[in-house]
């Protein structure tokens, strides 16, 4: 094969091969003029070892042929003496497969090499991509955080607003009641009632929105309570819809947490509230009870109500998200969602295990703080 022919099917680096050849006639020359004094046969392999790493095994291999070719002739032209001719040709020969053994194992670590510069580089793209993803992600939190407050801001100051005008209408109708109770028939009586109702699960609904966007804004005032202390307190609070419904809450053996005890108080409060509310023909009975689950208490406060679909477990926990209308059951459909909310806040999950009819068991965690 020619060199020009050779030269058209590299595609790469011609100039390189060039520089190989010129190399190994060189040191063919010096090769020559140095004879028998210095043997410099090895320095072949700068020009094999340049033009396979820069271009290609055949490349590679070429130049090893065209180097022992030139070591040939040097050696033949200062009459090396030999007892036998044979032995220059076969010296030609283990010099050959010596530089052909260079030029495969050069080619592996290029080869190698390229694979492992492309892994690299691929790395970094990939990195780049995934730094580029979480200052997006980050943003997007930012974002979503500052939004999350600003809704939180508004449901606060929205419903702190309403009140105002509520507590208006309701005193205007209580005076309405007041001045023509006398004058008024049944009917207007009724409508009277019926505004007066409103007007108090109006009340109830501002009251629920405002605890709902507390939860969010209020400061972390959290420290070391006694469990039990937390829900004698909610018993407390719902003493008179206990006596009420003749209802019992027992528990035991409730925990040391690291909590904010006002929200705790009204997570027990509502898991507790509505154990009571939706028992329809059972007297309500609620059972409060805590074991210590990896690094978190894993609380839980069973009832023996009415119980809940496997496919609304999650859906209640969502904002206004009611399964009853208000006439069967009262209530905001908030309440589930301000647990969910105290719970969140405190690093904690709520779940609800439960089926139609079989009660329901509210569970949720509190971490355990690292000593």
């Amino acid at each position: 094969m020619r060199v020009n022919e050779y030269l058209k099917r590299q595609s790469s680096r011609p100039l390189v091969f060039i520089i190989g050849l010129i190399l190994v006639l060189l040191i063919g020359i010096a090769d020559y003029v140095t004879g028998e004094e210095l043997s410099i046969s090895i320095f072949y392999l700068l020009p094999i070892a340049f033009v396979t790493w820069f271009i290609n095994r055949k490349a590679g291999s070429f130049i090893s042929v065209i180097s022992t070719i030139v070591w040939h002739v040097a050696g033949f032209m200062i009459n090396h003496a030999f007892s036998y001719s044979i032995i220059l040709y076969w010296n030609n020969i283990v010099q050959l497969g010596f530089f052909l053994i260079v030029v495969f194992i050069l080619s592996e670590l290029k080869s190698e090499y390229e694979k492992k510069t492309a892994i690299i580089a691929e790395l970094k793209v990939a990195l780049a991509n995934l730094k580029r993803s979480e200052n997006e992600l980050k943003q997007k939190s930012r974002e979503l955080a500052d939004s999350n407050a600003e809704l939180e801001r508004f449901a606060y100051v929205a419903a702190h607003d309403l009140k105002g005008p509520l507590m208006a209408v309701e005193g205007f109708i209580q005076r309405l009641e007041r001045r023509h109770k006398d004058k008024l028939d049944s009917d207007a009586q009724a409508i009277i009632g019926y505004a007066m109702d409103g007007v108090h699960r109006m009340n109830t609904l501002i009251q629920d929105l405002l605890t709902y966007a507390r939860v969010g804004t209020k400061t972390d005032n959290f420290k070391l309570v006694h469990s039990s202390d937390v829900v004698n307190r909610a018993i407390s609070n719902l003493q008179i819809q206990i006596d009420e419904k003749g209802a019992t809450v027992t528990y035991k053996d409730l925990p040391d947490i690291f909590t904010d005890e006002t929200q705790m108080t009204q997570l027990f409060q509502n898991l507790i509230d509505n154990g009571i509310k939706f028992c329809r023909d059972n007297i309500p009975h609620i059972d409060i009870s805590a074991r210590q689950k990896d690094d978190k208490w894993l609380f839980s406060v069973s009832d023996n109500g009415i119980g809940i679909d496997k496919k609304d477990a999650e859906r209640i926990f969502n904002i206004f998200q009611r399964l009853h209308s208000s006439s069967q059951y009262q209530g905001t459909g908030i309440g589930l969602a301000i647990c969910k909310k105290i719970v969140e806040r405190h690093g904690g999950e709520i779940w609800v295990e439960s089926e139609p009819g079989k009660g329901s068991r509210f569970n949720f965690t509190v971490p355990i703080p690292a000593n």
